[in-house]
């Protein structure tokens, strides 16, 4: 060993004599990540922090070097590792400074080429191809190509898109291996089945040209030539005076060429691999990038590139790495970090086979059930990892959703959202409408009925049944029947002309339908779809690139393209709830970067885990790669090789517990094995040793449990009939003895009832009436607010006082008694446009007819003893036995009599009884409160309080207080007061119970008295 300083910055670390690395513990890591200067390799096994090295390196270069953060560029393989890096970043060296650029290679060769791009002759950026435009542009010149120019085996093939396929990913790897035409021209020579594909490939980017367009593989092609330039080289190294690259192992050769010429005049380069995670292959990833750093970035007349091992793991424990090195048959892959030191904490790894999909689907919910019920861990901390979607994660879904578990489900996409869904419902019937085709009808039946039955009309399913019935009966189109639904005009006028679908670019349609159609405002403000209005913002944003890319493409077209498999419409924006406690279902390669708690590998049968298929293409574009053109079976080792290291990464991503499982051989299905990799995992002698999980007889786990339980002991003809019989009695009648809550796992124990309320407080009058009719209620509404009390009612009522209060000012200011009808109707107009919002401008004007009629009603029969009011909107406050109550008057005047009274307005249409308003609290309370209010009995007594119901269908709309029982509502407010101070929470039963919030919680109702136990 030798203690030295590579790149005049390390003075502690260890370095390997034979190997040259430089070991570092925790403790040295200060003075690693403080010696910026120079190529750096930190080569770093799976937890061992490797990006964390890299976000403080990054700190380091911000904060204490004084580098701006425009002079630092940081890169990596994917936009949710860039994203996680600026955010990480910017977490560190706090909001102070400008964001960090991080981004992907080609994120930012694309910036570079618009900046650059003239040198190689281009006055804009070409827009760039996804994928499957790619593919759509290459059928497109192969469907010209003639047949008699390619190899026999493809002549018949040209038009296939699968051959289209094959051929647009060719031309990538061509790319990533840094070959033009005339290189791919030497290298067909030897190989007569690619003899066409010189050719091809010019006229591909001649095509590119013309039509101003660039796939991603020639989008890195073109920065490397960029920055091959000096004066650009120049300009980028001055501006990009440190990179750091996290995820190296993944560069393909272009990536590793465009690093050489963005950091060949200062090398200031420090990237993070390791090979055991390298698994992109199919990409264009290069194993060998990771084991040539050193000699690649090393300069003639400098020191030599140094690597930096991490081997020491934060996150794996010794079972979980020990298993994952034997899956990897525990060869050594070149420029690895060697033996990595496990986390200290203990960890495991099992490995069951099933006899059916079904029992391991349904062993899997079950088990992360459990985990989340009774360990207490988090959905989000699990993850069910597998190969491939398209087989076990159906089944596995639908046992999660059975047992209520969030998950994100399988192939979710941006597009497959029900939001979206019905945007393309609208456009498809829209564009089915246009065509007028007999043929076309049942599809445009179909579309109208997903429409009109969804959530933007939620019409019956009766009344959609009518409208089709009553459409073929009159011979009328949709349009023309869309005018007898209501509030369905504007839907109407988008059936009739439909170029908004057909025509306009599709983020333009999209808006027109957004802004026609006022049902849209009503969802967006509903909370519980709150998802939808993540959806449709994303689906904007994805429409908007689309645009920019391409804008002929319509709505309709765009629907139409959504139906491929391999669509790209991946948002920058997200459209689910990144906050939401959810399973992860993702494929083994999505999990890379990320960890978890447990991880389970599921569906490892052989020929899905490993798939030894992925890259065996018809044109064998692996033969592009010098150390893979060998014969089929040395291909299908590396290949086997790389779904070890797929194993081993996914494995590592688990800091306690690793689960592996498959289904093998059933009755129709012979040939199905479990996967080869489980034999090592369980460190068994072979698959037969495997077999499913023991059953646990453990207690259950929740009610649903019980019962599948007692239904099992139901129907076992083995068991004792009394055992059979006191099942059947607790399946008909389950007293609460025998469902304890307390004995389900995640139930925690009841909590004390106090503590809700703490001194001083401040109570009300309608406080004090919630109170009067049931405590709990009051205690879980008012002071804990388990429940959203806001009712269209409420807004209604708020609106309405809020004009009145307009109204009775402008009254006083002009000396009348009371305010007039044309006031108050010019008020609420004001009123009404600041404020009203019910969900759409048709509930709006439906809600306002409402408040014209009553305050048409209340100033046609405004009391005739009604005099000036002399205030209005009032603050009341009374103390009693050191708590103060306050309230706020409506309004308080003087009537004939010379007297003072207080009047509340209500906009209720059940008004109180004429007995119940006698001894009302609050109308009491403000009696009490105004007698003792000097400025207000400076005008002369307060004699009497009344609530006006302008709303009501009853005759007389006042009812009043009887001042003979100001002595019995102080002492209700005692005991009221009293009872909320000691936190005393009866629950009481009554007529109010019917509009409960809280009724499924009450100990008082069956629906709530499960929750509770004796």
């Amino acid at each position: 060993m030798d203690h030295r300083r590579p790149g005049g910055g390390l003075s502690r670390p260890i370095v390997d004599v034979v190997s040259g690395d430089w070991k570092i513990t925790p403790d040295d890591w200060p003075d690693a990540i403080a010696a910026t200067d120079g190529p750096q390799l930190v080569v770093a096994g799976p937890g061992t922090g490797k990006t964390e090295f890299l976000v403080r390196r990054a700190t380091h270069l911000i904060s204490a070097d004084g580098i701006h953060p425009n002079h630092l560029l940081v890169l990596t393989f994917s936009r949710r590792g860039a994203s996680d890096l600026r955010r990480r970043i910017a977490g560190a060296i706090g909001r102070s400074h400008v964001p960090v650029q991080a981004s992907t290679f080609h994120s930012f060769a694309a910036r570079l080429l618009e900046v650059h791009g003239s040198v190689l002759g281009w006055d804009r950026l070409p827009t760039l191809l996804t994928g499957p435009e790619q593919v759509e542009l290459v059928a497109e010149l192969l469907r010209g190509e003639d047949p008699e120019v390619w190899p026999s085996p493809f002549e018949h093939v040209l038009s296939s898109r699968t051959f289209a396929s094959d051929v647009a990913d060719f031309l990538l790897r061509c790319a990533e291996r840094l070959l033009d035409p005339d290189r791919l021209a030497d290298l067909a020579v030897h190989r007569s089945d690619w003899r066409a594909l010189p050719d091809f490939y010019r006229r591909y980017l001649e095509a590119l040209t013309e039509r101003g367009r660039i796939d991603y593989g020639n989008l890195l092609l073109s920065a490397v030539a960029a920055l091959s330039n000096d004066e650009v080289a120049a300009e980028t190294a001055e501006q990009f005076r440190y990179v750091i690259v996290d995820e190296y192992q993944d560069t393909s050769p272009a990536q590793v060429r465009l690093l050489e010429n963005l950091t060949a005049r200062h090398l200031n380069l420090t990237v993070a691999a390791d090979p055991y995670q390298s698994i992109y292959s199919f990409r264009g990833a290069d194993l060998e990038s990771v084991a040539d750093f050193v000699e690649r970035f090393t300069a003639p007349d400098g020191p030599p590139a140094t690597r930096i091992v991490l081997d020491r793991s934060f996150r794996v424990p010794a079972a979980i790495l020990d298993a994952a090195l034997r899956v990897t048959a525990g060869g050594s892959l070149p420029g690895s970090a060697g033996p990595v030191i496990p986390a200290a904490h203990s960890g495991s790894v099992e490995a069951y086979v099933f006899d059916q999909e079904s029992a391991e689907a349904e062993w899997i919910a079950a088990e992360v059930e459990r985990m989340h019920l009774a360990d207490q861990i988090p959905y989000r901390a699990m993850a069910v990892l597998v190969r491939s979607k398209r087989h076990l994660l159906p089944e596995l879904s639908r046992a999660l959703h059975r047992r209520g578990i969030p998950h994100d489900t399988p192939d979710m996409r941006l597009v497959d959202h029900p939001a979206v869904q019905t945007v393309f419902d609208a456009a498809r019937a829209t564009a089915l409408h246009a065509l007028d085709d007999p043929l076309a009808g049942e599809e445009l039946d179909l579309a109208m009925r997903r429409l009109l039955l969804g959530p933007l009309f939620r019409l019956s399913v009766s009344a959609e049944r009518h409208l089709v019935r009553e459409r073929r009966r009159r011979g009328s189109s949709w349009a023309d029947m869309a005018l007898t639904i209501p509030d369905a005009g504007p839907l109407a006028s988008l059936l009739a002309d439909g170029a908004w679908a057909t025509q306009s670019p599709a983020v333009a349609g999209f808006w027109h339908l957004w802004e026609t159609l006022p049902q849209f405002a009503g969802l967006v403000h509903d909370p519980a779809r709150a998802d939808w209005r993540a959806a449709w913002a994303a689906f904007a944003q994805a429409l908007d690139r689309q645009s920019l890319r391409d804008p002929d493409v319509t709505l309709i077209e765009y629907w139409a393209m959504s139906a491929s498999d391999d669509f790209e419409a991946t948002p920058l924006l997200r459209f689910d709830d990144r906050a939401a406690d959810r399973l992860v279902l993702t494929t083994l390669h999505q999990a890379k970067g990320l960890e978890f708690d447990t991880v389970f590998i599921a569906d490892a049968t052989e020929g899905t885990f490993p798939d030894l298929r992925r890259g065996v293409s018809l044109l064998q574009s692996h033969s592009l790669t010098p150390d893979r053109a060998q014969d089929a079976a040395g291909f299908l080792r590396f290949r086997l090789q790389e779904e070890m290291r797929l194993a081993y990464t996914a494995m590592t991503r688990a800091r306690s517990r690793v689960v592996w499982t498959a289904t093998g051989a059933g009755i129709d299905d012979d040939e199905r094995r479990p996967s080869r990799f489980l034999v090592p995992v369980a460190g068994v002698t072979g698959i037969d040793d495997l077999g499913p999980p023991r059953s646990a007889d453990g207690p259950p786990l929740t009610p649903r449990q019980v019962q599948t339980r007692l239904r099992r002991v139901l129907v076992d003809p083995t068991r004792p009939l009394p055992d059979r019989l006191a099942a059947a009695a607790v399946l008909a009648d389950p007293p609460i003895v025998h469902w304890d809550a307390r004995s389900f796992a995640g139930v925690e124990e009841p909590g004390p009832d106090t503590g809700v309320v703490t001194a001083p407080f401040r109570l009300s009058p309608s406080q004090a009436a919630a109170y009067a009719e049931c405590p709990r209620r009051y205690a879980l509404e008012h002071r804990i607010r388990v429940s959203d009390r806001t009712t269209a009612s409420a807004a209604f009522g708020t609106l309405v006082h809020s004009t009145l209060e307009r109204a009775d000012r402008a009254a006083m200011e002009r000396g009348d008694d009371h305010p007039r009808l044309e006031d108050a109707l010019e008020a609420l107009g004001r009123v009404w446009a600041d404020d009203a919002d019910f969900g759409s401008p048709s509930l709006n004007a439906v809600w306002r007819t409402k408040a014209e009629s009553l305050l048409e009603r209340l100033f046609s029969e405004w009391p005739p003893d009604s005099g000036r009011a002399i205030d209005v909107e009032r603050a009341l406050s009374l103390v009693i036995e050191d708590i103060e109550w306050v309230g706020r008057a409506d309004r308080i005047e003087s009537t004939r009599d010379g007297v003072l009274r207080v009047v509340d307005y209500k906009t209720s249409a059940t008004p109180l009884s004429v007995k119940e308003a006698e001894g009302a609290v609050q109308l009491g309370f403000y009696l009490l409160a105004a007698s003792e209010d000097p400025d207000i009995t400076a005008h002369g007594d307060v004699a009497s309080a009344e609530f006006w119901y302008p709303r009501t269908s009853y005759k007389g709309f006042r009812r009043s207080f009887d001042p003979g029982r100001l002595g019995e509502v102080r002492d209700q407010l005692v005991e009221i007061g009293r009872g909320i101070a000691a936190e005393a929470w009866e629950a009481r039963v009554g007529t109010w119970c019917r509009w409960c919030t809280v009724r499924g919680v009450c100990p008082r109702w069956p629906e709530g008295r499960e929750g509770f136990v004796p």
